[in-house]
């Protein structure tokens, strides 16, 4: 058996006839292949395809503190928006709605809870219109230690939805007081669609 030398195909002379225009073929895809990945958002190489969607998604925060109620299931309300691609939320609405296209998206959450003296459970979660839906929905709970500021996170799955629906982000709390989320960088909600 022959083995070829690693720089034998380094000058095209060397390339065997039989092979020179597919060679030249493939050179030519991956050259266009690039020139559009790096202009737009897909390459194609002969094999395989990759598709760089551009991102879209929001990201909304509070400009306020919001006090939550014992067994309140309370949802937050979002004032301020660091980004919105698609318009997902509009001014002080407490929801995200998902537009026309979208079919899957992950949403996030992030909340710190006031220092007080009344401990009990924390609850935060999505709910996709008003119900505790779609299958991989987020959800938390924590015991809270007085008399410490706590900070709650939530992360979803990759969730399926449709045109239309509102998600939203809700606190609850079982302290038996009114307890209250504090406004700031900790304190923000967020969704990205998957393609």
């Amino acid at each position: 058996m022959t083995h070829i030398n690693p720089t034998y195909f380094e000058n095209k002379s060397s390339i065997p006839s039989s092979l020179r225009r597919s060679f030249l073929i493939f050179s030519l895809a991956v050259a266009i292949s690039v020139v559009n990945w790096a202009g737009t958002a897909a390459f194609f190489i002969p094999g395989f395809t990759s598709i760089a969607s551009a991102f879209r998604g929001a990201l909304v925060g509070k400009s306020a503190n919001q006090n939550i109620g014992s067994l309140s299931d309370q949802a937050l309300s979002w004032q301020t928006e660091v980004y919105d691609t698609d318009n997902f939320h509009s001014g002080g609405n407490e929801f995200f709605i998902i537009p026309a296209g979208v079919t899957k998206v992950r949403v996030s959450g992030s909340v710190l809870w006031s220092a007080n003296v009344n401990r009990g459970s924390r609850y935060l979660y999505t709910k996709t219109g008003g119900s505790f839906a779609p299958r991989g929905r987020a959800l938390k709970a924590d015991t809270k230690a007085a008399p410490y500021e706590m900070g709650q996170s939530v992360h979803s799955a990759v969730m399926t939805v449709s045109p239309g629906q509102f998600i939203r982000l809700h606190a609850d709390q079982t302290s038996g007081y009114t307890t209250s989320i504090i406004a700031g960088n900790n304190t923000w909600f967020a969704i990205e669609v998957v393609p």
